[in-house]
């Protein structure tokens, strides 16, 4: 009986010491978890920086100035008119010989009359004596009228500035000034450009033609050009199947109050950009814009 008592009290005894030595192992690695220091953060990748963008500013280069451009109109059918502001442009006028011609004189083209001026448009001159007429076999291109030579700075025919029943436009920068009778005008100077022809047909603002003192020629229907200004404007006119008293009225319609008739039928010829009309017979004289 006491030795069972022994045994017993001895197992709990064995017992006993496992489980003191259980707790203090289970103690020491709670402790050791406890007091470990914590792993350092692994550092985080900052993602580089970006690139500054380039800036490139863009500005806009200004167009330049527009060259004035003349306004081409239609009053109908078979008339075509150039209208330019006298303040955007130049006259000029020019003639094939450098001096009076009387027979065999030089010709051109509208638009070479327009280039050795350094233009951009043209018109027709004064009344001349073309080859293909028989009346004129001694006198092959000549013209009886007045043209200030721009080039030279002279009038080809000055001796007959004086005679009656014409017309006189001279030109200056940025203005015109009209003579019905060119005899009246004496020898004008001081000009960028000047032309006489038969008839005119409006001055200061009324009618000046004298149908009466026509040739059958210019009563009858045909094609014409003119030349005409009214409020700081010049018009270049071609009427096609008019008289005279047509392109009084044509002038009227544009508001102008000088106009003068320039040369017509085969010689009809006008400039701009390209022909708009012609080139007809090359001409002995020319009307030119700058």
């Amino acid at each position: 009986m006491i030795l069972l008592i022994l045994f017993i009290v001895g197992a709990f005894a064995i017992y006993l010491a496992g489980q003191a030595a259980r707790n203090r192992a289970s103690n020491s690695q709670k402790d050791a978890t406890e007091n470990s220091s914590p792993a350092a953060p692994q550092p985080v990748a900052t993602p580089p920086a970006p690139a500054p963008k380039k800036v490139v500013k863009v500005y806009a280069t200004p167009a330049p100035a527009p060259t004035p451009q003349p306004t081409a109109a239609t009053i109908n059918a078979n008339t075509t008119v150039l209208t330019y502001s006298l303040s955007a442009i130049t006259v000029v006028t020019d003639t094939g010989n450098d001096n009076n011609c009387d027979n065999n004189c030089t010709v051109m083209p509208l638009a070479e009359y327009v280039a050795r001026n350094g233009g951009r448009a043209g018109m027709n001159g004064t009344y001349f004596c073309p080859p293909d007429y028989a009346s004129c076999a001694s006198a092959v291109n000549s013209f009886n009228y007045g043209v200030y030579n721009s080039r030279l700075g002279h009038w080809v025919n000055e001796d007959k500035l004086s005679w009656n029943d014409r017309g006189m436009f001279v030109f200056r920068q940025g203005s015109t000034q009209f003579f019905p009778v060119s005899a009246s005008a004496g020898v004008p100077g001081g000009i960028t450009g000047g032309i006489v022809n038969y008839p005119s047909l409006i001055a200061g603002g009324q009618v000046v033609l004298n149908e009466s003192s026509l040739p059958s020629n210019l009563m009858s229907k045909g094609t014409r050009t003119g030349i005409g200004t009214g409020g700081g404007k010049l018009f270049l006119v071609i009427a096609r199947n008019a008289n005279m008293s047509d392109m009084v009225g044509i002038f009227q319609s544009l508001g102008a109050t000088d106009a003068l008739n320039l040369d017509g039928g085969g010689s009809v010829a006008m400039y701009e950009g390209g022909y708009k009309a012609g080139p007809g017979r090359n001409l002995p004289n020319a009307l030119i814009i700058k």
